[in-house]
Order: structure tokens, then C-alpha cells, then sequence
């Protein structure tokens, strides 16, 4: 089973992270992911976009960055159903980086 945190911080370069998160789900279909969205991508997080993936990949987690939210006026409520908040998005990368997770920026 591989570990993986997705880092996105480009709105576009959300596409190309969905898709590789699921190419890597359909080769290592028991990978622990989890996608970390700070800086801009932020506001990518309010869009139909992530609430279809997430309901395709419902054992994804999608954690937002609470910094990158307040720069760009947004609440948890503006964010599709699902989204987990943490206080620093770099924060929960190097977290996440020191549990074993590889690192993946598309």
C-alpha cells in the first residue's frame, strides 16, 4: 500500500491531480492519499469539480488550507460537503511527509 499527499496549489493543475490520484488508485487500489489544496487552488474547492471526484473516490481525503481560505475570504461552508479544514496546508504536508507519505505535486 503506498502513502501519498497530493499537493495543489494551482487551480490548474486540479485536473491533472484528480487524474493522477485516480491512475494511481486504479494500479494501487489500496493507496492511502490525501490531497492537500492551498494558495490559489483554494477557490477550486466551492466547484462541482471536487464534489464529483470525492464522490468517486470517496476513501480520498481532501484537506483545505485554512491560511489560503482566509486570504481569499472563503468559510467551510463555502466549500463542497466533505473538505476537511486544517490550520496550514504546509503544515499538514510536512506532517503528513514525516508519517512516511510521498510527495506528489503535479
Amino acid at each position: 500500500m503506498a502513502k501519498v499527499v497530493v499537493h495543489v496549489d494551482e487551480a490548474a493543475k486540479v485536473a491533472m491531480a484528480q487524474g493522477n490520484v485516480q491512475n494511481l488508485l486504479a494500479a494501487l487500489p489500496t493507496s492511502e492519499v490525501i490531497i492537500v489544496v492551498n494558495g490559489p487552488a483554494i477557490t477550486t474547492l466551492t466547484t462541482s469539480d471536487w464534489s464529483a471526484f470525492m464522490s468517486a473516490n470517496p476513501q480520498v481525503e481532501v484537506d483545505a488550507c485554512r491560511n489560503a481560505m482566509n486570504s481569499h475570504q472563503l468559510v467551510p461552508a463555502d466549500l463542497v460537503t466533505g473538505v476537511q479544514v486544517v490550520p496550514a496546508g504546509v503544515v499538514r504536508i510536512v506532517e503528513l511527509q514525516a508519517l512516511g507519505f510521498a510527495y506528489l505535486k503535479p
